[in-house]
């Protein structure tokens, strides 16, 4: 199966009837991988910063949800553009580095479905799909 379309498949399991507040935590554990890319790079100022903007959207601050609520259509299709322009960059990255993206995803993937528990995710307090005992971290050695 695509891998991409694999991904886009738990998030359908995982938050069948999305809302602005689920997109919110979605957008804060999106910049949570933005800081793990920064600290992984060694960019400590976009490390603090993207971890402190994840954790604001994360926690549904105010603000950030009513950004969310007020997006117009050209606002979502600029939103939509960066989100692929971001995968589309995500796989030169990995391209240019010799890592094996499709093989890494697939591993991220089966990782991401050992969190559902009876083929259900369990959500922490700030809607973040927790991590329980079945949690399998994937293994991308292979990959790199």
């Amino acid at each position: 199966m695509d891998e991409l379309k694999r991904a886009v498949e738990w998030h359908k399991q995982a938050v069948p009837n999305p809302t602005i507040e689920s997109a919110c935590v979605q957008i804060g554990c999106h910049y949570e991988e933005v800081a793990e890319m920064a600290q992984a790079t060694g960019d400590n100022d976009l490390l603090i910063e993207a971890e402190r903007v994840g954790v604001e959207y994360k926690s549904k601050n105010s603000h950030y949800l009513d950004v969310l609520y007020n997006l117009n259509n050209a606002d979502k299709i600029k939103l939509l553009d960066a989100l692929c322009d971001q995968i589309v960059t995500a796989a030169g990255v990995a391209h240019s580095l010799g890592f094996d993206l499709i093989g890494a995803l697939g591993e991220v993937n089966d990782s991401n479905y050992s969190k559902f528990t009876d083929g259900k995710p369990v959500f922490d307090k700030n809607g973040k799909i927790d991590k329980p005992a079945t949690y399998i971290k994937p293994n991308l050695k292979a990959f790199i």
